[in-house]
């Protein structure tokens, strides 16, 4: 997880992870200089699997992102943002899901919407299951939602991390990637995660269309895409 001025949500997303089902697992968060009270906030749990990396300046999520993919030793990585929400048995089912297909090098999940409260849904958000389906699809709109994902830390690093250059859209840039004829992904049709709407996402609006743009424009003179995907 990486955090800029987390405050008015953080508790709630920390709380969702450390209430997992699934609790043999580190929690490393990258505090990008935050201005608010989002350290004095992290330090205040008192959780040997919290891993708490605080930035002297400002980098962007990003290159936050980079710099905790390079501390963590453990082969899988299990991504959130810190204004989102963990369902309590997302990470186990996750895990079984690697169990029963072990090939797989990343697993997302379906997510629900909420505002404020992430009892109350807005809307469910459903992405194809299989690795065929969700290749077809990428180049429409991402179809693996990034703050799910249980990724393979070989297949990320091999992939190249995350491209600080996109500050927003890092996620669909990576996609493109990560997701090879050798590498296999897979979604598990439940909503395993909160996705929270809020209004400070939408300073991000405008960057994140001119980012998306560029990343599908170079998609769209690749020869990685059929002319019916393209359609």
């Amino acid at each position: 997880m990486a955090v800029r001025n987390g405050q008015p949500y953080l508790e709630v997303a920390i709380e969702s992870i450390l209430n997992q089902t699934y609790d043999h697992f580190d929690f490393l968060i990258v505090d990008d200089a935050s201005t608010d009270n989002t350290c004095k906030i992290i330090k205040s749990y008192d959780d040997p699997r919290i891993k708490l990396i605080c930035l002297s300046e400002n980098v962007g999520q990003t290159a936050a992102l980079n710099i905790g993919i390079r501390q963590i030793s453990t082969p899988w990585i299990a991504r959130m943002d810190a204004d989102d929400y963990s369902e309590h048995t997302r990470l186990e089912k996750q895990i079984k899901a690697l169990e029963t297909n072990p090939s797989v090098c990343c697993i997302g999940t379906n997510c629900w919407v909420f505002r404020d409260d992430p009892n109350i849904i807005e809307e469910i958000i459903k992405k194809p299951e299989n690795d065929a389906e969700i290749k077809s699809t990428m180049l429409q709109e991402p179809s693996i939602i990034h703050g799910s994902i249980l990724i393979k830390l070989e297949a990320l690093l091999d992939a190249g991390g995350y491209n600080e250059r996109f500050r927003v859209s890092a996620d669909i840039d990576l996609y493109e990637r990560l997701l090879t004829p050798s590498r296999y992904v897979m979604n598990i049709p439940e909503p395993l995660l909160g996705f929270r709407r809020h209004q400070h996402q939408e300073t991000k609006s405008l960057r994140a269309i001119e980012e998306g743009i560029e990343i599908f424009n170079r998609r769209l003179i690749s020869d990685r895409y059929s002319k019916n995907d393209k359609k």
